[in-house]
C-alpha cells in the first residue's frame, strides 16, 4: 500500500510542484520516497530521492528540490508503506530489467506468488520478491490483458517506452484510488484529490451540482465526476492511456452472467467457504503484522473465524465498544474473541475527542461524508495503526451476499419477477409488512421508482435543505437516483446486489474505509471483494439471497458450522451505531452553532438558511432527529471550508 503522484508537463514551475505533492501523501507512505523524471521522447531519466527516502535512497540520488530543467516531461513520484519485500528492493518507482517500463503502485496483488510462477516459467526472471515488479513482468507479458489476472487492489501507472504511451489503471470495484486532472498544457495523477488541486494557481471550483444530489441522497461515488470541477476519477474496472496529448479510458471487466444452476445448496455452501477461505488466505501475505477488525457482526466474525484456521497464535482484533449500551456489541465481540483466543485491543470513541477528530477526519476523506459510523472507524484504524500495518475488513459481505435484502426486497424480487404462484402465496406478508412499516416503506420498497418521482415532485423535507436557487438551476433527472438496477442477471435480487456492488454502497464505503485507514499508514484489506466471491455471490438464485425477510440464507447456513450460535443467529445488528444523536444535543450543540450558523460561511450558498434553523430547532427540542443531516452539513461545510480557503494543505 502507498500513494502514487505524477505529472506529464514541459512546464518546470509545475514540475517542481512534485515534491509538495509527495509531501500532502506521507501518510499513505511514510516508509520511503523516490522519484523519476523522463524525457518522453529520448527515454532519457533521473532518478531522485525525498526527504523520506530511506538512507541508501538518499546516497545514490540527488534530492528532488535539484531537479533542473533539462527537457523532463514526465515525473513519476512514490511514497512507500513496505508491506511486502521490506528491503530497499521494493523501492518505487520502479524500472523493468530492459529499461522500457517504469512503474509507481499503489495496492497488493494477492496472487504475486502464483503469477510469478506462472510468469518464470514462460522465461521471465526477477531481481526482487515485491509484487510490484510482478505488474511489470505482467504487462510486459500481456500487456493490458495483465488486469484480469491479478487478483488484489491496485492503482498504478507504468510509462512504456517502446509504445510511448502512459498506463493507468485500477482495480475491479475501486477499493483503491485513483485521480486525473488535465489542462492545455498539463496531465497529471494522485492517490488523493489535495495533490491535484494544489497544482493550479488558485483552488478548482466546487461542483455544485453534486452538492444538491448529496443533501438527498448520500454519496453516489460511481463516476469520473468529483466534488470539484477539473479533477476526475478514473472508475474502477477501468483503465487510461495517454498516448501524447489523446486520452482514452476504456472499461476492462465487469460482473457478468454465470451458471451455477448446476450446482446443489450443500455444493454452494462449500464453494462459499472454499473461496472466502481462500481469498482470507491470499490477503494473509504480508511480511509485516495482519490484524483484522470485529465489529461483533456476520460478516467480521467470520473473517475471523475463517482466519483462525489460517494463522497460527493469537490474531489481533481491533474494535469500537461504547460506553451507552443501546450502541455497544461488546457481549459479540467478546464471544469471537474469546472462542478464537484472539488478542483483543479495543477502543472507546468519546464524545469530547470530537471536534478534533471531526476536522482530521474531514481533511483526509476530501469529501463530504454522510454518517456518524466513521467516527468508531477512525478510533479503530488509529488502535490497529498502533499494533500492525495490514487490517483485513468485512467490506462487502453484505452487498455480495444479500445482507440487506430484509422483507421490503424480499417482496420486491417476487414482484419484479413475476413470480404468480410466489406472489400469491405470500399475500400474508405484503399485508403484514404494510402494517408493520407504513404506507411509505410500502411504497418506497414495493414502487421505488414510482415513489420517487411522487416525493420529488413535492420536494420532500430532504428537498427544502437545498438552496432554491440553486435547486431550480439544477436539471430535475440529475436530482433523481434511480433505484431500479438494470436486468443482467436473471432475478431482481441479483441485479440489486450488483447495484449495490456497483453504484449504491461499495463505491462510496471503499472511499471512507481507504481515507480512514490511509490516515494511520494502515492498510485495509476486504475479502469479500475478491472478484470470485462478487462473482458467486451476485449470480446466486434470489432464495439464497433473502427468503421471507431473512437476509442471506445460504451464506448463514454454509458458516453455521464455523460461528458462535450467538453470532450466526443474531438478527439484531446494530449496523455500526453511535450516541452521536445524544451527543449533539448536549455538548456538541455549540460547535453545532457556530459552524453551521456561520453567517459568512460558504455553506449558506448551498443550503436553504431558514429550513436548516427550523431543523435544528426541532431537533434541540426532540420533536425530530436529525442528527444524520447534521453529521453532513457539518462534514460539507468543513468541505467547502477546507477546498475554497486559501490556505495551503
Amino acid at each position: 500500500m502507498c500513494g502514487i503522484n505524477g505529472i506529464v508537463t514541459s512546464d518546470y514551475s509545475l514540475q517542481k510542484k512534485i515534491e509538495k505533492l509527495n509531501v500532502l501523501l506521507k501518510h499513505r507512505g511514510p516508509d520511503d520516497e523516490g522519484f523519476v523524471a523522463i524525457n518522453r521522447n529520448s527515454g532519457k531519466f533521473a532518478q531522485y530521492s525525498g526527504n523520506d527516502s530511506i538512507g541508501s535512497v538518499k546516497h545514490n540520488y540527488p534530492h528532488i528540490s535539484l531537479l533542473a530543467d533539462t527537457g523532463f516531461d514526465l515525473l513519476l513520484a512514490h511514497r512507500r508503506l513496505s508491506i511486502i519485500d521490506l528491503s530497499e528492493n521494493g523501492h518505487g518507482p520502479m524500472c523493468s530489467q530492459n529499461g522500457r517500463y517504469w512503474i509507481t503502485f499503489n495496492g497488493e496483488i494477492y496472487n504475486y506468488l502464483e503469477l510469478r510462477e506462472e510468469l518464470t516459467a514462460l522465461g521471465h526472471s526477477f531481481r526482487t520478491l515485491s509484487d510490484t515488479e510482478v505488474i511489470l513482468k505482467a504487462y510486459e507479458q500481456w500487456g493490458y490483458g495483465c488486469l484480469n489476472r491479478f487478483n488484489g487492489m491496485w492503482a498504478f501507472a507504468i510509462w512504456d517506452n517502446s509504445k510511448k504511451i502512459l498506463f493507468l489503471a485500477r482495480d475491479r470495484f475501486g477499493i483503491k484510488p485513483l485521480y486525473y486532472t488535465k489542462t492545455d498544457d498539463m496531465f497529471a495523477f494522485s492517490s488523493e484529490i489535495k495533490p491535484l488541486a494544489s497544482l493550479y494557481p488558485e483552488r478548482p471550483l466546487i461542483n455544485k451540482n453534486k452538492i444538491p444530489f448529496y443533501l438527498i441522497y448520500g454519496n453516489r461515488l460511481n463516476s469520473e465526476e468529483t466534488y470539484l470541477e477539473n479533477i476526475s476519477s478514473l472508475p474502477s474496472s477501468h483503465y487510461l492511456i495517454l498516448s501524447e496529448n489523446k486520452l482514452e479510458v476504456q472499461r476492462y471487466y465487469d460482473i457478468e452472467k454465470q451458471g451455477s444452476g448446476s450446482l446443489s445448496e450443500s455444493e454452494l455452501q462449500d464453494k462459499i467457504i472454499h473461496l472466502l477461505t481462500d481469498s482470507i488466505r491470499l490477503r494473509f501475505r504480508s511480511d509485516v503484522p495482519v490484524g483484522t477488525c470485529l465489529s461483533g457482526g456476520f460478516d467480521s466474525s467470520s473473517i475471523v473465524s475463517l482466519s483462525s484456521g489460517i494463522k497460527k497464535g493469537g490474531l489481533n482484533t481491533f474494535s469500537a465498544v461504547w460506553k451507552e449500551k443501546e450502541c455497544d456489541e461488546s457481549y459479540y465481540i467478546d464471544i469471537v474473541n474469546s472462542k478464537y483466543g484472539c488478542i483483543e485491543h479495543k477502543t472507546y470513541p468519546a464524545e469530547e475527542h470530537f471536534e478534533s477528530v471531526f476536522r482530521k477526519l474531514c481533511y483526509f476523506q476530501e469529501i463530504p461524508t454522510e454518517g456518524p459510523g466513521l467516527y468508531p472507524q477512525w478510533f479503530v484504524m488509529q488502535k490497529a495503526g498502533e499494533n500492525v500495518k495490514v487490517l483485513l475488513d468485512g467490506q462487502g459481505g453484505d452487498e455480495v451476499f444479500g445482507g440487506y435484502f430484509q422483507m421490503g426486497a424480499y417482496l420486491r424480487g417476487i414482484l419484479k419477477d413475476r413470480r404468480l404462484i410466489k406472489l400469491l402465496g405470500e399475500s400474508g406478508n405484503f399485508v403484514q409488512f404494510l402494517n408493520k412499516n407504513g404506507i411509505h416503506s410500502f411504497a418506497g420498497w414495493l414502487f421505488p421508482r414510482q415513489y420517487g418521482y411522487l416525493t420529488r415532485s413535492r420536494l420532500s423535507a430532504k428537498f427544502d435543505i437545498v438552496n432554491k436557487q440553486l435547486l431550480s438551476e439544477m436539471p430535475k433527472q440529475s436530482l433523481y437516483f434511480d433505484i431500479e438496477p438494470v436486468k443482467k442477471f436473471g432475478n431482481y435480487l441479483g441485479d440489486l446486489s450488483y447495484h449495490f456492488i456497483r453504484n449504491i454502497t461499495i463505491p462510496a464505503l471503499l472511499h471512507y474505509e481507504d481515507r480512514s485507514s490511509m490516515a494511520h499508514s494502515i492498510e485495509s484489506r476486504v475479502p469479500f471483494l475478491d472478484f470470485r466471491l462478487v462473482e458467486l455471490g451476485v449470480n446466486l438464485n434470489s432464495r439464497y439471497l433473502s427468503h421471507k425477510g431473512v437476509t442471506r440464507p445460504l451464506y448463514r447456513r454454509a458458516l453455521r458450522p464455523y460461528l458462535p450460535s450467538e453470532v450466526v443467529n443474531r438478527k439484531d445488528k446494530l449496523g455500526f451505531p453511535t450516541p452521536f444523536s445524544n451527543w449533539t444535543k448536549t455538548s456538541l450543540k455549540p460547535f453545532i452553532n457556530d459552524n453551521l450558523l456561520e453567517k459568512n460561511s460558504r455553506l449558506h450558498d448551498f443550503i436553504d438558511s431558514a429550513t436548516l434553523q427550523k431543523n435544528l430547532y426541532g431537533h434541540f427540542n426532540n420533536s425530530k432527529d436529525y442528527s444524520w443531516e447534521i453529521w453532513r452539513l457539518l462534514s460539507l461545510k468543513f468541505f467547502i471550508d477546507l477546498f475554497s480557503g486559501s490556505e495551503s494543505f
